[in-house]
């Protein structure tokens, strides 16, 4: 399955009052539990975030899936997350990450201008 976010994607996260949108199949920022790190790029691990899929919230706990189950770093890996974990729920997406064209121009998503 293709992500439905990319790295540089802007997102609108409600962070305050969002439990009561904590829902199956909500898409949430959350932090990873004590000990998971996440090796991506140069981020600091301190403020490493990750948007997932809320796929199960069995007995006070968040089980988190991603998009792409082959590489996903999700509750398959670590287990269900404490609510504490979850910095918010994503409203929407301001602006897709330009990509890059197989010439190596960037271009804007489909429908994006400027």
């Amino acid at each position: 399955m293709t992500p439905t976010y990319q790295d540089g994607d802007q997102l609108l996260v409600l962070r305050r009052g969002f439990r009561r949108r904590l829902r199956v199949g909500a898409v949430v920022v959350c932090l990873p539990p004590p000990g998971i790190r996440i090796t991506a790029g140069d981020a600091d691990a301190a403020t490493q975030l990750m948007v997932k899929r809320v796929a199960a919230l069995p007995a006070g706990q968040v089980y988190v899936l991603g998009d792409a189950p082959r590489h996903s770093l999700d509750s398959r890996a670590f287990g269900a997350l404490p609510p504490e974990l979850v910095r918010g729920v994503v409203i929407r997406r301001l602006r897709a990450a330009l990509r890059s064209s197989p010439g190596g121009h960037d271009v804007a998503p489909r429908g994006q201008v400027g």
